[in-house]
C-alpha cells in the first residue's frame, strides 16, 4: 500500500513539474503549406515572427511559398529602431521590405499589386497603446479594400487574458489606441482581428476574409517573453509594469528611456521619491516593491537617442513585482501620478499636445489629477467599463 502511495505521489510531482509547451500560430502553419504554393505571398512580421525553434518568419516562408513582399511595424524589421522613430523602405533577397512606420502606416494598393495572401505575425504585449494592434488594422483593412486574404498566425498575450482599466472613447482614437477597448485589453492578436472584423471598425469589415491559426497549449496565463517584442520592452515584468507606466509618456516625468530598465525606474531631477513613495504605500497596494534610486538618462542608439532629461541626474523610484498574480500596474501609475502632482504641483506637468489624454483614452484622468479628485472615482469607472468589455468580447474568445 505504501509502495502505491508513493509511486502516485511522484506521478503527482513529475505532472505538476512537467512544462506545457506552447505552439504559436506560426509553428501550426508551417506543418503543411502546400495549398498555398501557388499564392503570392506578402508578409507582416519582425524580429518576433519566428517559430519555436527560432526560425524566422521571412526563411521559414521562402523554402515553400512565394513570397514577394515583406512590411514592417514601428521599430522597424529587425526591432532596432526606438519608438517614434521613422523606419524607411528597404529589400532583403531582392524582396521589398516597406515600412508601415514612416511616410505610410498602411499597405498601398501598388504595394499590394498581385498580392494573394497576406501572413501576419506580431508578438503583442496586451496593452492598448502598443502599436501593433494599429498596424493590424490597417493591414486589415487594406486587405479588405482589395480583396486579399489575411491569415493571422496567431501568439499568446503575454499579459495574459486579464482585462484592466477604462475604455477609449472614439474621439481620442490615435495610433497608440485606435479602438473602444480597455487599457489592458487581455486579447490575443488573433481574437483581437475578430473583434475588428465583428464590431466593423475598418471600411470594407464585411468583405475581409480573415482566417486565424491558433496558438496550441495556450490558457490565458501569463508568458515570459523570450524575445523583447521592441527595444525598451525586454522582458515580461517590464511589459506587466509597462501597461501603467507607459502613462507617463504623457508627462514630464522620465520613464526610464535612456537607463537599462525602462519603465522599472522613472523619475525627474525635481522629484522627493519618498515623499512620493510614502504616499503611495500607504494605499496598500498589492504585489509591488518601491525602492528610492538615483539615475541618469543617457542616449542609447536604436532604444532612446533623446531621452528626457539626458545626461542630468534623476532622483528616481525603482519598482519590483513580487507577485505579478496581484499587482495592478495601472493603479499604480495613476497612484504615482496624482501624488507627484501633489507633491508637486508646481514642478509637474502633462504634456501640451494631449499625448497623455491619447494614452488613457480620454481626458478623465487628467481632470482627475488636477482637480484632485479620489482614485476610488476611476476605480469604478476602470470596473464597470471593463466589465462590459468581458461580456463584449466572449464570443471571440478563443482561448
Amino acid at each position: 500500500m505504501k509502495k502505491v502511495i508513493f509511486t502516485v505521489f511522484l506521478f503527482i510531482i513529475s505532472c505538476s513539474s512537467a512544462e506545457v509547451t506552447i505552439e504559436n500560430g506560426i509553428d501550426l502553419f508551417f506543418e503543411d503549406t502546400s495549398f498555398y504554393e501557388n499564392s503570392k505571398i506578402a508578409l507582416v512580421m519582425n524580429h518576433t515572427s519566428k517559430n519555436k525553434d527560432g526560425i524566422n518568419l521571412f526563411d521559414l516562408s521562402k523554402k515553400s511559398l512565394n513570397v514577394k513582399a515583406i512590411f514592417s511595424p514601428e521599430h522597424g524589421l529587425f526591432g532596432t529602431y526606438e519608438a517614434g522613430g521613422k523606419v524607411k523602405n528597404s529589400s532583403i533577397d531582392g524582396i521589398p521590405v516597406y515600412s508601415l512606420y514612416g511616410k505610410n502606416k498602411k499597405p498601398t494598393p501598388a504595394q499590394l499589386e498581385d498580392i494573394d495572401i497576406i501572413l501576419f505575425d506580431l508578438q503583442d504585449i496586451g496593452s492598448r497603446y502598443y502599436t501593433y494592434i494599429s498596424t493590424l488594422t490597417y493591414v486589415m483593412e487594406s486587405a479588405a479594400e482589395n480583396g486579399i486574404k489575411i491569415i493571422i498566425l496567431d501568439r499568446f498575450n503575454p499579459l495574459g487574458n486579464k482585462v484592466e482599466g477604462p475604455q477609449l472613447y472614439n474621439e481620442f482614437s490615435s495610433f497608440v489606441g485606435m479602438h473602444p477597448v480597455p487599457i489592458r485589453h487581455g486579447l490575443t492578436i488573433g481574437e483581437f482581428a475578430i473583434l475588428i472584423k465583428e464590431n466593423n471598425w475598418i471600411n470594407d469589415a464585411s468583405k475581409i476574409n480573415l482566417e486565424i491559426i491558433n496558438v496550441k497549449g495556450w490558457h490565458g496565463d501569463y508568458v515570459e517573453l523570450t524575445i523583447p517584442p521592441s527595444p525598451n520592452i525586454p522582458d515580461l515584468e517590464t511589459a506587466i509594469i509597462y501597461n501603467g507606466l507607459c502613462l507617463l509618456e504623457g508627462t514630464n516625468l522620465s520613464e526610464g528611456r535612456g537607463t537599462e530598465t525602462p519603465f522599472k525606474v522613472f523619475g525627474a531631477p525635481w522629484l522627493n521619491s519618498q515623499k512620493v513613495i510614502d504616499i503611495v504605500n500607504s494605499q496598500n497596494l498589492k504585489g509591488v516593491r518601491l525602492d528610492t534610486i538615483t539615475f541618469t538618462p543617457k542616449s542609447i542608439p536604436g532604444k532612446s537617442a533623446y531621452p528626457k532629461y539626458k545626461d542630468s541626474k534623476c532622483n528616481g523610484i525603482s519598482i519590483h513585482i513580487t507577485n505579478k498574480n496581484i499587482v495592478f500596474p495601472l493603479k499604480l501609475a495613476v497612484s504615482f501620478l496624482k501624488a507627484i502632482y501633489d507633491t508637486h504641483p508646481e514642478k509637474f506637468m502633462v504634456s501640451s499636445n494631449g499625448f497623455l489624454d491619447k494614452l488613457y483614452g480620454s481626458d478623465i484622468l487628467v481632470k482627475n489629477i488636477f482637480n484632485g479628485s479620489s482614485i476610488d472615482e476611476l476605480l469604478v469607472t476602470w470596473n464597470n467599463e471593463s466589465l462590459k468589455f468581458k461580456e463584449m468580447i466572449k464570443p471571440f474568445r478563443l482561448y
